[in-house]
């Protein structure tokens, strides 16, 4: 695969990843909206799971473009750092 696919590839992954971050912020807010009209105790005004997914599609996006700009900088991808035990991937939902 030449660096043109290359980029392409991480360019699309870190779109993917900015749109599922962005829908997990829309998610936490209307939670966050109704955990406020509720209140925190009720059932249904839980924050748990909202924040459980938005912090992984942040973490998910940051990778995404950790990758895209190391790729930009040294025409290499980052991700054999995990097979040497140097960094551990994001967690997948």
């Amino acid at each position: 695969m030449g660096d043109d696919q290359r980029l392409a590839r991480l360019r699309d992954q870190l779109e993917q990843a900015k749109a599922l971050y962005q829908g997990a912020k829309l998610d936490y807010d209307c939670a966050f909206e109704r955990m406020q009209e509720l209140g925190s105790t009720h059932p249904d005004g839980s924050l748990g799971r909202a924040t459980r997914v938005v912090t992984l599609t942040l973490r998910n996006y940051m990778f995404a473009l950790e990758q895209y700009n190391h790729f930009l900088l040294d025409r290499k991808p980052r991700s054999l750092e995990w097979l040497q035990g140097e960094r551990k991937p994001p967690t997948q939902i």
